[in-house]
């Protein structure tokens, strides 16, 4: 497919991802669009849980959720619907089959896998635009924040009276990703007992289980922020934290949008991939294992199921973190 015409493009669609991490890592390509077609109308189609993050976009003009789990009959309302709008451009990340069903005058490529095998997944993204002659110099992550966001977030911290914090999020999607809760436990009661500072639990709902256990096995008491901010709110909150520590999930890309500083655990996913973008602020802890990053489900060390995150000690996070909060 050729490069594109900006002169005839006044519509746009980005299809973007569902979970909350991968779609905070296509915000480049959502500033990369506007810059380069500033008088374009944009719509970003997004899974249920990401959609907070766009819809205080002041550049979007819809956005439009897409369910994979709804019916037959409401996919083919929804192709009719977007039909209807005549999409000049449409940038898909996820590799659905809307570009070709809606006859747009220009659409992204399919993604050449061998092209992208060591790449940060956010430049996995740009690559995409880049390929059809879209300029995506300078483009980082973005969450739009607005003034109420701001202040919500400031009523959400007052338990801690302005000292501060470190927020922990010691969930993760896959249980693969996720350093010991009792670990977590322990380096949050070090943290505030040699260091001073509050500590902060921060996650999403289906991180109920090991924030219970981490709460329970702690000997300070946190500020439990579990399912009671929403992205933006979320984002607010880790940018004003002294420093994040996280697992590999969704947090710890908020944190790159904000500029926070990181401490991330990894065990089976690659950090060149996916891991921070703040470089300079931030620090990953792994164990280099010959099968690691495996990048798979299930581990195949069967010796030592699970050592390049069960390995990381308390003591060596602790030295991590202390280092970053004292550079």
């Amino acid at each position: 497919m050729a490069e594109i015409d900006k002169t005839k493009v006044k519509r746009i669609l980005l299809i973007t991802l569902s979970n909350i991490g991968d779609i905070i890592l296509t915000t480049p390509s959502v500033e990369a669009i506007i810059r380069q077609f500033p008088e374009a109308s944009l719509d970003v189609m997004v899974g249920p849980s990401g959609a907070d993050i766009f819809r205080c976009h002041k550049k979007i003009r819809d956005v439009i959720v897409y369910d994979k789990k709804t019916s037959l009959l409401d996919k083919r309302k929804l192709l009719f619907a977007l039909r209807r709008k005549k999409y000049d451009f449409v940038a898909d990340l996820k590799n659905t089959l809307f570009p070709v069903l809606l006859f747009p005058k220009y659409r992204t490529k399919l993604l050449r896998r061998r092209a992208c095998v060591s790449m940060h997944k956010k430049d996995v993204h740009l690559s995409r635009l880049k390929r059809v002659g879209v300029e995506t110099n300078g483009a980082g992550l973005h969450i739009p924040i607005r003034d109420a966001d701001a202040k919500k977030a400031e009523e959400i911290l007052l338990p801690i009276h302005g000292k501060p914090f470190i927020a922990i999020n010691p969930g993760a999607k896959s249980h693969v990703k996720r350093w010991d809760a009792e670990k977590f436990a322990a380096l949050s009661d070090l943290l505030k007992e040699k260091m001073g500072y509050e500590i902060v639990v921060i996650g999403q709902a289906e991180d109920k289980g090991v924030r219970d256990k981490v709460i329970s096995c702690m000997r300070t008491k946190p500020l439990d922020l579990l399912e009671k901010t929403n992205i933006r709110e979320l984002s607010v909150i880790i940018r004003k934290s002294a420093l994040l520590i996280t697992n590999d999930s969704g947090p710890l890309h908020v944190g790159s949008a904000v500029g926070a500083n990181i401490l991330a655990f990894f065990g089976p996913t690659d950090e060149k991939k996916y891991g921070p973008v703040t470089v300079a602020k931030s620090r990953v802890l792994r164990k280099k294992l010959e099968c690691s990053p495996c990048e798979v489900a299930q581990c195949v060390n069967l010796k030592n199921k699970y050592e390049c995150l069960k390995s990381i000690t308390v003591e060596k996070a602790f030295a991590a973190a202390r280092g970053i909060l004292e550079a």
